[in-house]
């Protein structure tokens, strides 16, 4: 093994052992469990090397050495791949989530919530960017005789349903031909399009007709509304109580900034374009400068939908954790398209 290769090895070592003990590692230690028939000089030696480098650190004089930022940077880079969670594992997040297949939001839900619990992590969950979102079904299911319901399916798998009540007599006849018009105008638009410019648009297409529909078009327009931002599921935060990693004033930094959640929905976007991981700084958070935020997005009709990620300590399974999100990712891509299908 060339000198270069057995850097690598050694930082990848330093990286795992660290991750196992919460502790520095030692020249000792690695030369018993690196399995590289080098001397302990030479071990060193290279780990002087990867300290002037600037990938591992030495917290104290005497003390074994910790991976910085830019080192399990590197271990990343260097081919840390996901490890598949056990087939235990894989049975109980299929079950949860599967338990919740009736309503997308519910399965995002189900899927932080058992994600929190198998990484010991925070995870969130969330809907898709507005941008990505096309309205696929508009339905009119009617409740009474001056009360329907619209029904609006998002290509997304969303579903997002809201009464509405007429001053007249509803029937039959005239709510397919609201369903049918309102159908023909909306359905492939992206939600951010109905607008009341365009409702008001809309309205004066439809003549004398539009005199039956001003409660009906509001509905529709308060939905797409609710579509326009991302929803956020998240669940594991009492997870970082538990963590030697920081100090109460970091952890109350962390929790107030997982209460913006618009932020944090855009934050895991970012994480998944970034190659799925970022590291302390990478997130430009300052909160988040001593965590890892890891992110998968899932994909919905062949196409990159929301996001489920973890925040964790730097110090993480990040094999592990990769894991876990990459066949959680696409379980709930999964669910969400057979909902879609059905």
């Amino acid at each position: 093994m060339d000198a270069v290769s057995r850097k690598r090895k050694i930082l990848c070592c330093i990286v795992e052992q660290y991750i196992d003990t919460a502790e520095p590692v030692g020249s000792k230690q690695l030369l018993e469990n690196s399995g590289l028939s080098v001397s302990s000089a030479t071990i060193r030696n290279d780990m002087a090397a990867l300290t002037e480098a600037g990938l591992i650190d030495q917290p104290y004089t005497s003390a074994g050495r910790v991976p910085t930022q830019e080192g399990f940077r590197r271990y990343l880079e260097l081919g840390a791949k996901p490890v598949e969670p056990t087939a235990q594992e894989r049975a109980l997040i299929f079950r949860r989530i599967s338990a919740s297949s009736d309503d997308p939001e519910r399965i995002l839900d189900a899927a932080a919530q058992v994600l929190s619990q198998l990484s010991g992590a925070v995870c969130v969950a969330t809907t898709p960017p507005p941008e990505d979102v096309k309205i696929a079904k508009i339905r009119l299911i009617q409740t009474g005789r001056q009360t329907a319901m619209t029904v609006l399916v998002t290509s997304s798998g969303m579903v997002k349903y809201r009464l509405f009540r007429c001053d007249y007599m509803l029937t039959k006849e005239l709510v397919k031909v609201f369903e049918r018009m309102l159908s023909e105008s909306m359905v492939g638009r992206s939600p951010e399009e109905i607008t009341p410019a365009f409702v008001q648009s809309l309205a004066a297409s439809y003549g004398e007709l539009a005199m039956l529909m001003p409660t009906v078009l509001s509905c529709i327009m308060l939905q797409c509304t609710q579509i326009n931002s991302m929803d956020v599921r998240l669940h594991g935060e009492s997870n970082l109580l538990f963590s030697s990693e920081f100090e109460i004033s970091q952890l109350r930094e962390i929790i107030k900034f997982l209460g913006r959640h618009e932020q944090l929905a855009h934050l895991l976007l970012r994480a998944d374009k970034a190659g799925g991981v970022m590291i302390g700084t990478e997130s430009q958070v300052p909160e988040l400068y001593k965590c890892a935020v890891i992110s998968k997005r899932y994909d919905v009709a062949m196409q990159p939908s929301g996001a489920i990620g973890l925040i964790a300590p730097m110090r993480n399974s990040y094999r592990r954790n990769l894991g876990l999100l990459e066949y959680a990712s696409g379980a709930v891509g999964k669910l969400i398209n057979e909902l879609i299908e059905s």
